[in-house]
């Protein structure tokens, strides 16, 4: 025989446990913001006529290597954004969302979007520092996003669900493919920014759940930061540093240091007409007739057109 059902509330023990409510997800604003803030730039540069020239670029937040010497800073953060090709924005825009939503669910709107700024501005500054050229796009923070949850996935249970064994396959074997091919010179790819991002995501998820050895952590983490940073300042490596320090003294009216730049780029590996170019003023405005016309004879034998423009230039000056 069934016992009887009860007919009035039943009081639960005293010490019973409170019933435990389940957590409300978190709508992931600043994800989704992110999201929209690659696809409506990418749009917004579709609809320019002329994408190539810097001017365009600038408006839409992606500034030269230069540009962002000269103090430009904020351009390493808004150039993750900026994406040029459909199948890139695309991709970004996926990883992003599927990594990000969950990242910011578990650690909150305004960490992830720290995580997010600071990868931006490592990421960017190592493309600057280890390959002269301003990083485009958001692999650099997808890299980061990856690292963290990579390294945290025990910690946050939610984030094995997004980082099966395949996926963590493909970020590695993309990272690995991309250098590969930059290497080989068949297609050139932002990896200092990807390694950078790995990096740096990694060791900040380290330094959250490695707390005995947060000191240790905390110093590779700046290590990987200020090794990032340093070619805005010093790359005596780069050839474009060497061309940018010569155009600067040129524009200063230290001559001589120009020349020395300029030199120094073309040893370096900067490109040949353009460097010869610069010369051919800087000895001009040197008034080293010799060296001009040894310059200017350079550049006839790599370009006709520039020869005759750096002499119809200079004849121009002339007149006035």
């Amino acid at each position: 025989m069934e016992p009887p059902l009860p007919t009035a509330d039943v009081e639960a023990p005293a010490d019973a446990p409170p019933p435990i409510a389940k957590p409300r997800q978190r709508i992931p604003v600043v994800t989704l913001l992110a999201c929209a803030a690659c696809i409506s730039v990418f749009i917004g540069l579709s609809l320019e006529d002329d994408t190539r020239h810097w001017a365009t670029l600038s408006k839409w937040g992606f500034f030269s290597a230069n540009r962002i010497r000269e103090g430009a800073y904020w351009g390493l953060i808004t150039s993750a954004f900026v994406h040029l090709e459909i199948w890139h924005v695309a991709f970004n825009v996926y990883w992003l969302y599927l990594l990000g939503i969950r990242l910011e669910r578990e650690i909150g709107s305004l960490r992830w979007l720290a995580l997010v700024l600071s990868s931006a501005l490592v990421s960017s500054a190592a493309e600057v520092t280890f390959a002269g050229t301003t990083g485009i796009g958001a692999s650099g923070v997808v890299y980061a996003l990856f690292g963290f949850m990579w390294v945290t996935r025990r910690r946050f249970p939610s984030f094995q669900s997004a980082l099966d064994q395949r996926t963590i396959i493909l970020f590695f074997a993309w990272l690995v493919g991309c250098l590969f091919l930059t290497l080989s010179h068949t297609w050139n790819v932002g990896n200092a920014a990807h390694f950078a991002g790995l990096l740096f995501g990694a060791g900040c998820g380290a330094w959250l759940i490695y707390q005995p050895r947060r000191s240790l952590i905390a110093t590779a983490v700046s290590v990987v930061a200020v090794s990032s940073f340093v070619g805005l300042f010093w790359a005596p490596w780069s050839g474009e540093w060497a061309s940018w320090r010569g155009y600067r003294a040129y524009l200063k009216g230290d001559f001589k240091s120009a020349i020395h730049w300029y030199q120094k780029g073309l040893e370096l590996g900067e490109d040949k007409v353009w460097s010869w170019q610069n010369l051919a003023y800087s000895y001009y405005a040197l008034g080293e007739a010799g060296h001009y016309k040894y310059a200017l004879e350079f550049v006839r034998g790599l370009d006709e057109n520039v020869a005759k423009q750096i002499e119809s230039e200079l004849a121009n000056n002339k007149k006035k």
